[in-house]
């Protein structure tokens, strides 16, 4: 229903932020990562029409009765997948500054 919507607020956040972030922790990696998960589940909750391009938009949001199951969902897999993208874009990271720290050792010898 509305799980992209935890993505999306980390990416807001990496968004606005990105200038004051060290430029050696790829912030534009996760930012890359998160828009495009955000994306791809925006579309494919447009095309099972659970989401609307009119107000309110998340059709979960009709059925007062409907609200909490579509809190618990962005509670639990939105805050999941934002996790999980986390976890890769950290293991990315620390990658990428092995293999630059190997290579500047290569270069020393």
């Amino acid at each position: 229903m509305a799980c992209f919507i935890a993505p999306m607020s980390l990416a807001i956040v990496t968004t606005l932020f990105r200038k004051k972030i060290p430029e050696r922790l790829k912030i534009v990696w996760l930012n890359v990562m998160l828009w495009g998960g955000v994306i791809m589940l925006a579309v494919e909750h447009i095309a099972h029409q659970e989401v609307v391009l009119y107000p309110p938009f998340l059709t979960a949001m009709q059925n007062p009765a409907e609200i909490p199951v579509m809190l618990q969902e962005m509670a639990t897999i939105g805050v999941t997948m934002t996790i999980a993208i986390l976890f890769v874009w950290v293991a990315m990271v620390v990658i990428s500054q092995r293999n630059i720290q190997s290579i500047k050792k290569d270069i020393k010898n």
